[in-house]
């Protein structure tokens, strides 16, 4: 019991750093502090029963009297310093176990109630920054944001299970969110409608169930950057997207389609649609636009990156969409 004593007398410092307050990084003046203090505490600091402490004994004297327990007391205090500047970690998971909280530069999460609420700092941060962080408090959840159009930055573009566990409903269930065995995970953007990455003390937000005990691979949608293809390409026809409103299902001619891409200020590129003979699948090829005659059907549209669409075209009418007809998944209208 003696080691551990030593140990919570070293660890008891620790509430002077929290991770997401100002001076809490690992290089920052707290952490500083807390070493300096944990490397230069002499030794006699750490009272045992029974312990004589003489108030004019020098350091030298206590160090002879006290023999080899000094530097095994300095190896503790450098171990905890260490576990200080290496992260911000708060909770048990100092002394084993997951710990209730855990921020980086990439993201924060803490435990509150009877979920894990993750916000998160830094959209265009490598993923395993995310990973990291969950891991430490006990989550395997894989978190990959990807480049979407602004309609749907913090949502949650695809997420599959990978374990077979299922956790039991804690609290209220949210019906807005992907579940997990009848419990929500939830996302969104603090707050609502801003564009994380690009304005100001905006950030998304994910809540998942404190008793999810799986793994979970989840694809969330961030703020695409200059350029970037968007990974949401097919929902081109959804409310708020490029081509919100626009019906393609019985098919139109290129310009009439056109037309409705110049309204919408959106420059165009097309793909011919080759169906296999086959299995009846579909594949597209890239078209130079000098290619494209005007009275070719447009059966689809998929917006490449901000102000660009691509219509997905034949040089003859079909006798189906094949978008509609098993061939390939249906554009999100």
């Amino acid at each position: 019991m003696k080691d551990i004593d030593e140990i919570n007398g070293l660890l008891r410092p620790l509430a002077r750093i929290e991770p997401g307050r100002p001076r809490s990084q690992a290089s920052g003046a707290g952490a500083r502090a807390l070493l300096a203090s944990i490397t230069t505490q002499e030794p006699g600091t750490i009272h045992e029963p029974g312990a004589i402490h003489e108030p004019g004994a020098t350091r030298r004297d206590r160090l002879s009297r006290q023999g080899s327990r000094g530097p095994r007391r300095l190896a503790l205090g450098l171990t905890a310093a260490a576990v200080v500047v290496a992260g911000g970690v708060m909770g048990p998971g100092l002394l084993g176990g997951p710990a209730m909280s855990y921020a980086n530069a990439a993201v924060e999460i803490r435990r509150e109630g009877d979920q894990y609420v993750a916000r998160i700092k830094d959209p265009f941060a490598e993923y395993g920054r995310y990973t990291e962080a969950f891991h430490a408090v006990g989550l395997h959840v894989d978190l990959r944001p990807v480049p979407v159009s602004p309609g749907a930055v913090g949502k949650i573009l695809g997420m599959m299970i990978t374990s077979k566990e299922r956790p039991s409903p804690q609290g209220p269930v949210d019906p807005s969110g992907p579940r997990f065995g009848g419990v929500a995970l939830t996302m969104r953007t603090v707050p609502d409608g801003c564009r994380p990455g690009h304005d100001s003390h905006c950030y998304m937000e994910m809540r998942i169930p404190g008793g999810f005990t799986g793994d979970v691979f989840v694809k969330l949608g961030r703020q695409a950057r200059r350029g970037e293809e968007y990974a949401n390409f097919d929902s081109a026809m959804a409310p708020g997207e490029m081509f919100d409103g626009v019906r393609l299902r019985d098919g139109r001619t290129v310009g009439d389609v056109l037309a409705e891409a110049r309204k919408r200020h959106l420059t165009t590129v097309f793909s011919l649609i080759r169906t296999d003979a086959k299995t009846g699948g579909l594949s597209f090829e890239p078209l130079p636009s000098g290619q494209v005659g005007r009275g070719w059907i447009v059966w689809n549209a998929w917006q490449v990156k901000a102000g660009v669409i691509r219509l997905l075209v034949t040089p003859e009418r079909l006798p189906v969409n094949p978008f509609y007809n098993g061939s390939a998944p249906p554009p999100a209208s």
